[in-house]
């Protein structure tokens, strides 16, 4: 699991009743809206007995903890301890508070690294989100498996003629040449005159006869997008932000944006529950992977060059950069 990254914790919408535990990276974070209505994030672990501070209530002085009243403030200093004569003494106590961005209706928290202990730049934005033309919804799933095998999924062509059948692609094989890029932190794959998939949604999202313009990109830490681009009035984006919290766990925070006039409004109620059922289909996949490497033993993957950029994105998260590397035709049959 990558350090020195921004990840979400959470969306807006859900700090709205009091404290909410997430784990990110193997660590326990309560967060919460301080008495200013900003978010926050602590280590979900009181100083003096241990109890989760998600369990609390946010207080004018902070986070209260729920088994003595200790409270902190938004920065992890303590800033009441009720039963103290002196109650001054409290602010030489804290926890840590973990640096937090408020964007687009989404909580980042910054998980350090022995690197990169402060924040170096600022959380990645969601494409168009609230331009004129364009709709969106968010989905959020957790996943019983490891960052990479979802990041690799979200971007594994040859696998949705087989788990996503009738609902993605159709009967029909067609073969596509990609061009694969890279560069220090990502990898990007573009489909070379790709039609439009031989399935209900390809009929309905691609007019007959268009020019298809198709992207799969990884970004790390472990960022997905896919892009497809019919026109400039027909178009559409999913990008998915993974957040590990153990090595078999994921939580998984999906944008589906997109420009389909003037049927935008018609089109969302058609692709939202398509994208649900597609994304249930993967989070069923992986847990049965998941299942199984439980069973057999710690994964051997055998990369082949169908599997597109897997092997580049495993790359990268294994430290490697990809600046530098020649552009790299393939060829598959989707």
């Amino acid at each position: 699991m990558l350090r020195g990254h921004w990840y979400i914790a959470c969306r807006s919408q859900q700090l709205a009743k009091g404290p909410l535990a997430r784990t990110i990276a193997g660590e326990a974070l309560a967060i919460f809206r301080g008495p200013d209505g900003n978010a926050a994030a602590l280590i979900d672990r009181c100083a003096h007995r241990n109890l989760a501070l998600s369990r609390g209530k946010v207080t004018a002085g902070g986070l209260r903890c729920a088994y003595h009243g200790w409270t902190w403030g938004a920065d992890g200093h303590c800033t009441r301890i009720p039963s103290a004569c002196e109650p001054d003494a409290c602010r030489a106590i804290r926890v840590k508070a973990y640096p937090v961005r408020e964007q687009q209706g989404f909580v980042w928290v910054w998980m350090a690294s022995a690197e990169k202990a402060e924040p170096d730049r600022e959380p990645p934005l969601f494409p168009w989100l609230g331009e004129p033309g364009w709709r969106h919804f968010v989905m959020e799933r957790v996943f019983e498996a490891d960052a990479f095998h979802c990041v690799e999924n979200f971007l594994d062509v040859p696998h949705t003629a087989h788990v996503h059948r009738g609902l993605f692609r159709g009967e029909e094989s067609k073969e596509i040449e990609l061009e694969i890029t890279g560069g220090e932190d990502w990898i990007e794959a573009e489909f070379i005159g790709e039609e439009r998939m031989d399935s209900w949604i390809g009929k309905l999202l691609v007019p007959a006869g268009s020019a298809v313009r198709h992207v799969d990109r990884f970004q790390l830490p472990y960022v997905t997008r896919v892009d497809y681009r019919m026109s400039e009035k027909r178009q559409y984006v999913v990008m998915s932000q993974c957040t590990p919290e153990s090595p078999e766990r994921t939580r998984v925070f999906t944008y589906l944006g997109f420009r389909f006039e003037p049927l935008g409004g018609l089109i969302k109620l058609i692709f939202q529950p398509f994208a649900g059922a597609i994304l249930n289909q993967d989070v069923e996949i992986l847990r049965q992977q998941t299942e199984d490497l439980r069973r057999t033993g710690a994964a051997r993957f055998l990369y082949h060059e169908t599997d597109a950029i897997a092997r580049g994105i495993r790359d990268l998260l294994d430290g490697k950069s990809l600046a530098g590397r020649a552009p790299e035709r393939k060829r598959l049959k989707v």
